[in-house]
């Protein structure tokens, strides 16, 4: 993909093959090395008991934090990088199991909701035909509380686990193409997010622009959309910008239209982790 002028130089949302990556966490520093990044960071997908297919083991987890922390001093005079973890909301991190890990920032995801009855977890985000398994079961075929529950999760998620970085805001959207599930455009949907981006702008947690539903081919646009990315500058709600790689080459998929979405809606700053903190990237 042609770099254009204003690409954001840094990605914090990386998946490596210690989870469901396709490259090395080295082979993502070196091709930030190459872009001329400011920074890069790793977020393998955090343990979760119940499915470990895409995630990483307990002994993993630690294999993975090792590996990451002899990069970081191998890399020091060449590159920021930077050490994290998607934190899925059932995993229960926090910012003292940060520090425990040694994480340098996490991200803080939803991909799953709990069924109410029964010691079941629907992914909202694996397949279509999972997707609509949950539909079909969490609460008797009900597709709006189950999407409900999910960004209820994620202002509990907000609040009791403080993530640095919200990922994915919208991902119940990733297999809604043409509203085949629900209408994007709804009163009831709009005032979800409304309630959902009012508790967000309590905390200090910044929103990523998120291309990877694109780069896999799911979705036509980044998470969030359009219109939600409007409220959250109403609402003053910071954002950062990532490609959810999952393979070197989309080490910033779609960053430079992003940066142009963002500049038309409004922004006129996006974060970046510069000098071991976040810092505003003027646009």
């Amino acid at each position: 993909m042609t770099e254009k002028k204003n690409s954001f130089p840094s990605n914090l949302h990386g998946h490596t093959t210690d989870c469901d990556g396709k490259n090395r966490a080295e082979e993502y520093i070196l091709a930030a090395i190459e872009k001329n990044f400011v920074s890069i960071g790793l977020s393998g997908h955090s343990y979760t008991a119940f499915d470990t297919e895409p995630c990483m083991s307990e002994k993993g987890t630690e294999e993975y934090l090792e590996e990451l922390r002899e990069l970081k001093e191998k890399y020091k005079d060449k590159m920021e990088f930077y050490i994290g973890i998607e934190g899925d909301f059932y995993s229960n991190l926090d910012r003292e199991t940060d520090k425990e890990m040694g994480l340098d920032f996490r991200i803080g995801s939803v991909h799953y909701v709990k069924d109410k009855r029964r010691d079941e977890y629907y992914c909202v985000d694996n397949t279509p035909e999972i997707l609509a398994y949950a539909i079909e079961h969490y609460d008797n075929g009900n597709e709006r509380a189950l999407i409900e529950a999910y960004y209820d999760n994620i202002v509990e998620m907000v609040h009791t686990q403080k993530p640095h970085i919200l990922g994915q805001l919208d991902l119940v959207r990733k297999f809604n193409r043409d509203g085949k599930y629900f209408d994007e455009n709804s009163d009831w949907y709009n005032r979800k997010i409304d309630y959902v981006l009012d508790e967000i702008a309590k905390t200090d947690v910044i929103i990523e622009i998120n291309t990877g539903g694109m780069s896999r081919g799911w979705t036509d646009t980044p998470y969030p959309s359009v219109p939600i990315l409007k409220k959250i500058l109403e609402k003053n709600i910071p954002i950062t910008i990532s490609s959810d790689v999952h393979a070197v080459e989309n080490i910033d998929f779609y960053f430079s239209e992003s940066i142009e979405i963002a500049k038309n809606i409004g922004f006129k700053t996006v974060k970046i982790l510069k000098d071991g903190k976040f810092q505003d990237f003027r646009l």
